[in-house]
């Protein structure tokens, strides 16, 4: 059974690139026999998605080998596959984060871990705490939209 990432951890960033992994993460992915991260630039933020290479392996699997690829195959191909770069952990649990990654998600001193279930984003911490309240207003804004309309479903 796959171990959730869960939790907000903000990490230091050395000047060499290297960021300290969240031991609960690395537990995660070495309970599944994983020596590292995979990385990829962010389809939905200005951050840095990881996960483990077997959920990159996996989303390969799911792919049609096809001759032609379907539009969606062919975006996730280049798009995810083609920028994912396996970062293995340090004895101390770091990996380094690549310099291109860095500079997309705007990243300096400090890398902010969130959990999202079976994937982690890395954020700027500022960042993510704008991207947080700006999800936060529309949750609730939607939260009273519902109500107002006497539509308040159970969730």
């Amino acid at each position: 059974m796959l171990k959730a990432f869960i939790g907000t951890f903000i990490n230091k960033i050395d000047a060499k690139g290297r960021i300290s992994v969240p031991a609960p993460f690395r537990t995660s992915l070495q309970a599944r026999g994983l020596t590292g991260v995979a990385l990829y630039p962010s389809l939905t933020g200005e951050c840095i998605e990881g996960c483990g290479i077997d959920r990159i392996e996996a989303l390969v699997e799911s792919m049609q080998d096809a001759a032609l690829p379907s539009v969606d195959d062919d975006a996730i191909a280049h798009l995810i596959v083609g920028s994912a770069r396996e970062t293995p952990f340090d004895v101390g649990g770091r990996i380094v984060l690549p310099e291109d990654f860095i500079a997309k998600a705007k990243l300096t001193d400090k890398g902010a871990f969130v959990g999202k279930g079976r994937t982690f984003q890395i954020w700027e911490p500022e960042a993510l705490a704008k991207t947080q309240d700006a999800l936060m207003q529309r949750v609730l804004a939607g939260r009273k939209a519902q109500l107002s309309a006497g539509k308040d479903e159970a969730r």
